[in-house]
């Protein structure tokens, strides 16, 4: 489960504000870092893929692959 806090969901609004154009979703995934072990990335997209998991909490669309 994902819970988007409202610090959260304040953070991500000021950065899609800053992209100067409508973004529907926010994609999340984890990559391997090498050594380090996993990392986690936040992304900005428009698309939502078949494959993708839609998760909607606060306000905020996620997308999960």
């Amino acid at each position: 489960m994902i819970k988007i806090s409202d610090p959260a969901k304040e953070r991500l609004l000021h950065l899609l504000g800053k992209k100067g154009e409508k973004i529907g979703y926010v994609r999340v995934g984890v990559e391997s870092g090498g050594c380090s072990g996993l990392s986690y990335k936040l992304d900005f997209d428009n698309t939502k893929k078949d494959d993708d998991e839609l998760i909607e909490d606060n306000g905020i669309s996620l997308l999960i692959n």
